[in-house]
């Protein structure tokens, strides 16, 4: 007869102080605000996402926060 075995998994806590902070490098040389400032020169949000290897809704972003100035 098999035996049961109950599993039981380590409790994850975090209290309510502690932040996260994530960092997105795709390590292609490129900083966030260069590849926006592509954006505004005219490249297109596909090929600057392309060369530098931000995501493309990252670099969307931008846009529509400048167009609103």
């Amino acid at each position: 007869m098999a035996r049961r075995a109950r599993i039981s998994w380590p409790e994850e806590r975090r209290d309510a102080s502690e932040v996260v902070v994530t960092r997105f490098d795709p390590g292609r040389g490129w900083t966030l605000d260069q590849a926006r400032d592509l954006v505004r020169q005219g490249y297109s949000v596909d090929n600057v996402a392309q060369r530098t290897g931000f995501p493309a809704q990252m670099l969307k972003v931008a846009v529509v926060v400048d167009d609103d100035d």
